[in-house]
């Protein structure tokens, strides 16, 4: 048995989610984690609370990784990258922070 908490079969956990749930738009994990959170509301009415507790703990990290991919999509978090690389470039090539 593979011992999955081993540093260097982890490598970036963020870079892997993101190969894995590449093929996913931010929408189906948004629509997902509402859909957990009405599920787990309907339960709870329904009188069945730990079945209830179990949807609305997976709603959170639907939502998240959700907002996450939305976010990481947009153009404002693209503009911002471009900033930090144009400020990296300009330190490079400055001559007197070489000196």
């Amino acid at each position: 048995m593979e011992n999955i908490f081993n540093p260097e079969n982890m490598g970036n956990i963020g870079e892997t989610l993101e190969n894995k749930f590449s093929g996913l738009s931010s929408n189906t994990f948004l629509c997902a984690g509402a859909g957990s959170l009405f599920l787990a509301a309907t339960l709870k009415l329904a009188g069945k609370g730990l079945a209830s507790s179990l949807f609305a703990k997976g709603a959170i990290p639907l939502l998240a990784i959700g907002c996450y991919k939305k976010y990481s999509d947009s153009p404002v978090s693209k503009t911002n990258e471009n900033k930090e690389e144009e400020k990296e470039n300009q330190i490079d090539n400055d001559p007197i922070a070489s000196t």
